[in-house]
């Protein structure tokens, strides 16, 4: 949790991110650290946590029977926010409390369906255990009808609730009854019956004759006995209480003798495995052996234990033993041997039961399936998504949507997003396409949007709004992310603004969403939109924060415009938005690049005294690089110490900048120094950028064999490799110095050529580094312009380069005019942090 509080604190995007935790914790049964995570989300502003979790937490809570805390969760959420679920919840635990007064508050607190959804037979429906447990606990206090104090009494609030009782009921009501009063105390429960609940007297008086008789339909005295204890024995089991289940087991066997159901002995066994207790699992497994009650539940709830404990022999051989006993494996069998299988990596022994279960006659089910996605991995092979899906496509049940959510987080993980579209587009053919929540459509337009399909990502925000799904903000922050990311800035801003429009679902744009919007036109330095974005912002009181500023901030600093980034800054005083380190980091970015470095610095000075941050790495390059392009080496060399006073240690992305400084003002010996000195003390191993750097300023001292040296120092460091730029500005440092022939020598290093006297080079993976073709064409035609030994010289290096690497300059007006007659590596290759920019094609 302190993890999570101090990453949200450092990336308050990551709100969305940790809101959705709870959900997914609770589907572990992580119920404490669910609840953890929620109470950290009221903690943060940014941190908006669906009411559908709180529902769920409550929920796995009643379970447990943690009235207390069922009522502590719900007093978290503003009571005109409580669901009818969430209310029902509540109600469930008062009345498993005694309080039918409380539990009543809240039942009529649910509204009442329309019209419509009791023709249509829609809305909310009561579950008929809430409504067994209230109307019970309302048989037992005489309070059926009306309440002391004039309120609706409980019948009446059920049957407001469209709930409808079934003989079975009434059996169980009156068999707990009839055991706590007798036949007289089920006396107002009959007359209630008859009167409001649909059953005539005669049926009343013959359930009651039956259970008097012991003959009831299985919801005798008896019966309500034993179901009690084995809920009593499952909610022991999760709380890891063996001892407190083996006592209400051997009560209940105390008061039974030896009478009871494989239901009861089932129910312990499994509450020996749940508390890790397997030697008394095995021999409680014997004794039912003995009496005769084992079935194909009491076999896997054993054999569960055994794989949780990695016994995979003595799992085979239970199966084994259960074949002999007449007992057939069904779907939990095979299913938990599966998921042992994909627990140990087993991919073999996974398919393997698979074809085993087919075998058997048993198919697979949607648990099957769900098992099987979660063992795809990146490194998973396409073929393995493709046959689970022919399983899924094949289910006797039709798919759900925990299901196909599986099927999604699978193809993502894997990146294959291909199948998810063809299998979407089978079911849709079907006619069997299951209707998918917000945060489903949410993950899959995100997984879209960072694929680059920005087509699919609005054909899924299309089929969101036929559907009539209703987005949540975290799905409407998944389909802003995808489309600015995909370089549709104007369109995320577009969807924003429609959603403003539409009041049911304004309250869903917040922060984050503006921010994202913010940022799409701040990468490609559109400013005025930037400003644009922000007066909207303001206009419709979407509050700014630290990371909403300090993007615009940033847009500011590459374009050059910091006479606009005062007005934010005097935004932030206003509305007590605090700056962090990038804020002052990008300010101080900001006027370097403008080249006012005198005024970085007085930013850089203002921030040390107010002493809340230390200046970083990051801010000191900075400036450095400001003061590189105004050559000011004596302020380059104070920031320097400045860095080693404050236990800063430089990077060579610092050390790249000052060799450029010393290089240019020809103190080529203290560059050289600086560099040993540096990368010794801070315990690292300069890199090409570095070399690279230092090739430069020999160049521009004009000490060409210096240069050339330190190609064969840098291929003797096996933690660098040589790169293409550095032998583009090898060889075209040779060409300024007027050496085009160690030029030649360069580019067959370059190549791995015959004849070359540098030492011998590569990458990695064994094959040439190469240069640009545009580097190449530099050099064919300062040779071909040359002396007669110039000219030769050339001929022969294209004739190395034609049959050796299968390349053919053509010297042209055109810097690109080139041909390329065999199997070269043209790739494009990224820019990098040493501000090389991009490269052209290579080879």
């Amino acid at each position: 949790l302190e993890e999570l509080r101090s990453a949200l604190k450092e990336n308050p995007s990551l709100g969305p991110v940790i809101a959705g935790l709870p959900t997914i914790l609770l589907r572990e049964d992580s119920l404490d650290l669910a609840e953890s995570v929620l109470d950290l989300a009221e903690e943060e502003e940014n941190v908006k946590v669906e009411t559908s979790a709180y529902a769920a937490l409550m929920a796995s809570l009643l379970k447990r029977r943690s009235f207390a805390r069922v009522a502590s969760v719900a007093s978290k959420v503003p009571e005109e926010d409580l669901t009818p679920r969430m209310l029902s919840i509540l109600a469930s635990a008062a009345a498993q409390q005694g309080s039918l007064s409380e539990a009543l508050q809240h039942l009529r607190r649910i509204p009442e369906p329309t019209k419509k959804e009791k023709s249509e037979g829609a809305g909310f429906q009561l579950a008929m255990a809430v409504a067994m447990q209230v109307l019970d606990l309302a048989t037992k206090e005489k309070c059926l009808e009306h309440e002391e104090d004039g309120e609706t009494g409980a019948v009446e609030e059920l049957l407001r609730l469209q709930c409808t009782f079934e003989e079975k009921h009434l059996e169980q009501l009156l068999a707990s009854q009839l055991k706590r009063s007798g036949p007289e105390g089920c006396r107002p429960l009959l007359e209630v019956a008859s009167k409001s609940l649909g059953f005539s007297e005669e049926d009343g008086a013959s359930i009651l004759a039956r259970l008097q008789n012991g003959r009831g339909g299985g919801t005798s005295s008896g019966g309500t006995e034993v179901q009690r204890c084995a809920a009593a024995i499952k909610a022991f089991a999760k709380d890891r209480n063996l001892a407190s289940a083996s006592k209400a087991f051997e009560k209940l066997r105390g008061s039974q003798g030896n009478h009871l159901t494989p239901l009861i002995y089932n129910c312990f066994l499994d509450a020996c495995v749940q508390c890790g207790d397997l030697d008394r699992a095995r021999a409680h497994f014997e004794e039912m052996k003995e009496l005769k009650v084992l079935d194909t539940v009491g076999y896997n709830t054993l054999l569960k234990g055994f794989l949780s404990r990695g016994q995979t022999k003595e799992a085979r051989d239970l199966v084994k033993e259960m074949n002999s006993q007449g007992l057939s494996a069904n779907k939990v069998t095979y299913n938990e041997l599966l998921h042992a299988a994909v627990m140990a990596k087993d991919r073999r022994s996974m398919w393997s039961i698979v074809e085993e279960m087919q075998a058997a006659g048993v198919q697979p089910n949607a648990v099957t399936c769900s098992i099987i996605l979660k063992s795809l991995m990146g490194y998973t092979q396409v073929a393995d998504l493709r046959r689970v899906s022919g399983l899924i496509e094949n289910l006797e049940d039709s798919i759900d949507e925990v299901l196909f959510s599986s099927v999604v987080e699978a193809c993502i993980r894997i990146e294959h997003l291909d199948v998810l579209t063809e299998l979407m587009q089978r079911f849709r053919q079907k006619g069997s396409c299951v209707k998918l929540s917000a945060p489903t459509y949410g993950s899959m337009i995100k997984a879209y949007g960072q694929a680059g399909d920005a087509e699919r990502v609005m054909e899924l925000w299309a089929e969101m709004q036929e559907q009539g799904v209703k987005p949540t903000s975290i799905t409407l922050g998944c389909l802003t992310e995808a489309l600015v990311v995909n370089n549709k800035a104007e369109e995320a801003w577009e969807l924003v603004r429609e959603q403003m429009d539409r009041e049911e679902l304004r309250g869903s744009i917040n922060t984050v969403i503006y921010s994202t919007v913010l940022k799409g036109f701040a990468v490609v330095k559109n400013l005025d939109k930037v400003f644009a974005v922000y007066d909207e912002m303001r206009t419709h009181k979407i509050a700014c924060n630290t990371i909403t500023y300090n993007t615009m901030l940033d847009a500011c600093a590459k374009a050059c415009a910091m006479s606009r980034a005062s007005h934010l800054l005097e935004d932030m005083a206003k509305t007590c938005v605090e700056p962090d380190i990038i804020t002052y980091s990008t300010i101080i970015k900001g006027y370097c690049l403008e080249g006012d470095v005198d005024r970085a610095f007085h930013v850089l000075e203002e921030m040390k005294k107010d002493g809340k941050f230390r200046p970083d790495e990051i801010m000191y390059n900075s400036i450095l690089d400001g003061c590189a392009k105004q050559h000011r080496v004596e302020d380059s060399l104070k920031v320097l110490e400045e860095m080693k006073t404050s236990r800063i240690s430089p990077s060579n992305y610092t050390l790249s900048i000052l060799v450029k400084v010393l290089g240019h003002a020809r103190r080529l010996g203290q560059a050289f120094e600086l560099v040993e000195s540096l990368s010794k003390q801070n315990n690292f191993r300069p890199n090409v950028q570095v070399y690279t750097c230092l090739v430069q300023a020999c160049i521009h001292n004009r000490k060409l064999e210096r240069a050339m040296s330190l190609h064969d120092t840098m291929v003797a460091d096996v933690g660098c490799s040589v790169d293409d730029k550095f032998y583009a500005v090898l060889v075209r440092g040779c060409l300024q110095l007027r050496q085009p022939l160690k030029a030649v020598d360069v580019v067959r290093a370059a190549f791995q050529l015959p004849g070359c006297t540098l030492a011998h080079s590569a990458r990695r993976d064994g094959r040439h580094v190469g240069l640009e073709m545009k580097t190449l064409e530099e050099l064919a035609s300062k040779l071909q312009g040359g002396s007669y030994e110039e000219q030769a010289a050339w001929e022969a290096l294209a004739t190395q380069l034609q049959q050796e690497r299968k390349i053919q300059v053509v010297v042209s007006a055109s810097a690109n005019s080139w041909s390329n007659n065999g199997n070269s590596n043209n790739g494009g290759r990224r820019g990098n942090n040493s501000g090389y920019g991009n490269r052209n094609n290579r080879y």
